[in-house]
């Protein structure tokens, strides 16, 4: 499992957590930035691509959409 899966999982797991099964499935107008505001609450900032733990912040888009089952 990469470093962007388990940061990925990860982050599903705080969104279940916070949002719940049904209201995360129920939500829409998911932008860019939002996916990046939510890659970045399991990782800190890059100032490169990154390396797992920290996530530029395409790779923190990257990580929320996998968390999200968009990838």
């Amino acid at each position: 499992m990469s470093r962007i899966d388990e940061k990925a999982l990860e982050l599903a797991e705080a969104l279940k957590a916070e949002l719940g099964d049904i209201e995360l499935g129920v939500l829409t107008n998911y932008t860019l930035a939002d996916a990046i505001r939510e890659g970045c609450k399991v990782s800190d900032q890059a100032y490169n691509w990154g390396d797992g733990d920290t996530a530029c912040a395409m790779t923190a888009a990257v990580i929320a959409a996998k968390a999200r089952g968009y990838m």
